[in-house]
């Protein structure tokens, strides 16, 4: 790894932190050091740095926010990368009169500012995503959506890197989106995104984005570290409901806890580790099985099954 690290040093405009605590970087507040994380300061050099993961033939991958995944607790000889700072541009096209505006997004942006630019600017459409804790290219990935709307809603157009390295461009009728899904072609990176929105006065924007948050803040636990929704919704019930009518709200391992406030969610009540939280998934799996016969989809995604095999 040692000639590998130094030949990911030699690019320009790339910050290389090594072993870099992945607990810094996920909303669980989890997570041991990870070999190497890197942030490209520009589209250059992401992709200058990605091109050489790719000669090199070095696994790697994508981290935004952290938001909805559960990092190793060991340390984790791994290359992952964060968008942030090479791809958080916001650009608007022209607006014609009171028609529709298409708001380009990068990948890296950060929902809550591509909502406060939204509301600076008129441009709704995308508030029912007020309170999610992701950037825009994970958002877009799970198809990120409250009971006001998915970011999908609005969807344009998404710019893809394929595995070899060339750009492409999807449109939203060639992709179907679906709960917490987008369809994405396999092992792509989202670059960034087009929205169509459309005007409306800037105090009723953040009136709606207000009273959005202020819903979350009353029926989520917002209080302790947390990643979100643990499992996705069977059709027909929720996993809450479930976990809840099984009689695991509360349960604890360690400082992991099953929310006593909403019981699709577990909480960091502290010093938690990713065994403490994965242990209490896989028993609310089970119990929920065991007692109604519903089979639990994780909404939680497991980095180390995550990483990406450079093309060949």
């Amino acid at each position: 790894m040692n000639s590998t690290l130094r030949a990911l040093e030699s690019i320009p405009d790339v910050e290389i932190r090594e072993n870099e605590p992945l607990a810094r970087h996920t909303s669980f507040r989890v997570g041991g050091p990870v070999r190497v994380l890197a942030r490209p300061r520009s589209e250059r050099a992401l992709f200058a740095f990605l091109d050489s993961l790719r000669e090199l033939e070095v696994p790697f991958l994508i981290l935004g926010e952290g938001s909805n995944v559960l990092a190793p607790d060991e340390p984790w000889d791994m290359v992952v990368v964060q968008l942030h700072l090479a791809l958080s541009g916001l650009l608007p096209s022209i607006r014609k009169a009171q028609g529709p505006t298409v708001l380009y997004a990068g990948a890296g942006a950060r929902l809550p500012d591509l909502l406060r630019f939204c509301i600076e600017n008129g441009l709704e459409g995308l508030e029912p995503l007020a309170g999610v804790p992701a950037t825009v290219g994970g958002a877009l990935f799970m198809n990120a959506s409250t009971s006001f709307g998915a970011i999908s809603d609005h969807l344009v157009r998404i710019d893809l890197l394929d595995p070899d390295g060339a750009r492409r461009t999807l449109r939203k009728e060639q992709l179907k989106p679906g709960y917490r899904t987008m369809g994405l072609p396999e092992n792509t990176i989202i670059l960034g995104a087009c929205f169509e929105l459309g005007p409306c006065a800037n105090g009723e924007l953040k009136e709606r984005v207000d009273t959005i948050l202020e819903q979350r803040r009353q029926s989520q636990p917002l209080r302790y570290p947390s990643a979100g929704s643990v499992f996705k919704n069977p059709e027909g019930q929720f996993a809450g409901a479930l976990i809840d009518k099984a009689g695991l709200k509360g349960y604890r391992i360690g400082d992991a806890q099953i929310s006593e406030k909403h019981a699709n969610w577990i909480v960091n009540r502290g010093k938690a580790r990713a065994k403490d939280i994965l242990e209490l998934m896989e028993k609310a799996e089970s119990v929920v099985y065991r007692t109604f016969g519903v089979r639990l989809d994780r909404e939680i995604r497991i980095l180390t099954q995550l990483c990406r095999n450079p093309a060949p």
